[in-house]
């Protein structure tokens, strides 16, 4: 089992950190492919999560040093047997602790590569990058390209620019300007940050609802959404809403290098999300979507992309188009699909940071599912209760090769873990609670 290390386990290494500083000075720590590599560069995780999990299942059994940053003594990735795991401050609550935490282990972590697993994480790195670029190789894009990312409302003017089909979308900055929605937008549209990180940072996620996104069909709706919503933050982005299930919502994941060319991609399609409008996807299934990949590169052509990406459309079905979503910068819930696909972007992002020569790696077009099992079976509870569950339809849907999200054979005790400590627990006091209710009613 892991052992998981204090946050001042590493103090130790802090009289080291002049030497290693040294050791680095003069280096680039973007990618060079002419730049000699160290054969022994660690990887740091920020947080143990499914992309957490799933990088570090990326990298095992390649000899690399990987150690999982956790803020959550409890969380499943804590036990994962692929990496050391330490506790130390989390990116949203204490960046400034977190900062001095890798300050403090950089004498020791030579040179780590460090991928970021949440937006707060990338921030994080962006906003600390002077202090931590001399000691650590950042999996992050560079500032400018970034900013226009991570800013919606800039990506879609990028993607314009670029020529690549966008829904029609609108920033608003105050309630005032509401009114403009009915005829630049249009009813219904769909309501989200302007900044992902935005309904994140604090108490921001129950202000919203713990909604990433949502649908409203009226001004009225609009206006009584707004209220709520800009006490996390003012600004707010407002899309056309394009009609249509998970299945019209397809991926392009990708490492991207020098030129913005990519190093290492695949497609694939969401089956199940839940929410089932704006949710995160529970079962997502990699297969061949050839024309996403012209508009994507010509997307990060645009905007000078290099770094992993994952890159979101939805089929307009009453065009046949695709049009862009949104775009992360770093990995994501269900990026090792590639690797069960034939494609390790993990891999491929590790040697790329790290110096070595890395060899284009096509679309594999081996199919797998990637399943978040915990959010499956909740999806299914609701789904039973309200009486719409298809258990014919769920099987074909699993019915194929596949990777979970917590669950690995080789690497049971995240599942197991987590199987005792929340799923079990849950089902059983949402089945008292019920029992409950329908006692009270009879």
């Amino acid at each position: 089992m892991t052992k998981l290390a204090d946050m001042d386990a590493v103090a130790q290494a802090k009289p080291r950190l002049e030497k290693d500083k040294g050791w680095l000075a003069g280096r680039t720590l973007s990618s060079s492919p002419g730049r000699q590599v160290r054969e022994d560069v660690p990887v740091i995780i920020l947080n143990l999560f499914y992309t957490g999990v799933g990088i570090a299942r990326d990298l095992a059994g390649l000899g690399v040093h990987v150690v999982g940053l956790s803020a959550h003594p409890k969380i499943y990735g804590n036990f994962t047997r692929f990496g050391e795991v330490r506790r130390a401050p989390n990116s949203a609550e204490q960046p400034e602790a977190l900062a001095e935490f890798l300050l403090r282990a950089a004498g020791e972590l030579r040179g780590a590569v460090i991928f970021p697993t949440r937006d707060l994480d990338v921030l994080f790195l962006d906003r600390h990058r002077n202090r931590l670029e001399p000691y650590y190789r950042l999996a992050v894009p560079a500032r400018d390209c970034l900013l226009r990312v991570l800013n919606k409302h800039a990506l879609v003017e990028a993607a314009r620019e670029a020529g690549v089909a966008v829904p029609r979308t609108l920033a608003l900055r105050s309630g005032e300007e509401l009114a403009r929605v009915a005829q630049e937008v249009g009813f219904p549209c769909v309501v989200k940050p302007v900044s992902s990180y935005h309904w994140r940072e604090k108490n921001n996620w129950e202000t919203v609802g713990g909604r990433k996104a949502f649908l409203v069909t009226t001004y009225q709706e609009l206006k009584r959404e707004y209220g709520r919503v800009c006490e996390a933050h003012p600004e707010i982005l407002v899309q056309e809403w394009i009609p249509g299930g998970a299945e019209n919502v397809a991926v392009l994941g990708a490492y991207v290098g020098e030129d913005s060319e990519p190093l290492a991609w695949f497609t694939a399609r969401k089956v199940v999300q839940s929410p089932d409008d704006f949710g995160t996807g529970c079962i997502v299934r990699s297969e061949p979507i050839p024309e996403l990949f012209e508009p994507t590169l010509r997307l990060w052509r645009s905007l000078g992309y290099q770094g992993m990406a994952e890159v979101e459309y939805k089929r307009d079905s009453r065009t046949g188009r695709f049009l862009l979503i949104e775009m992360n910068t770093r990995h994501w819930d269900q990026h090792n699909l590639g690797r069960a696909s034939g494609i390790n972007l993990s891999l491929t992002a590790y040697r790329h940071l790290s110096g070595q020569q890395v060899v284009p790696v096509g679309a594999s077009t081996r199919p797998a599912t990637w399943i978040a099992e915990d959010a499956l079976l909740f999806h299914t509870l609701r789904a039973m209760h309200r009486r719409e569950f298809r258990l014919r339809r769920l099987w074909q849907q699993l019915a194929r090769p596949h990777v979970y999200g917590i669950f690995s054979w080789n690497d049971p005790w995240p599942f197991v873990r987590y199987m005792f400590s929340v799923i079990l627990p849950t089902v059983t006091k949402q089945a008292f609670r019920k029992l409950q209710r329908e006692e009270g009613s009879s």
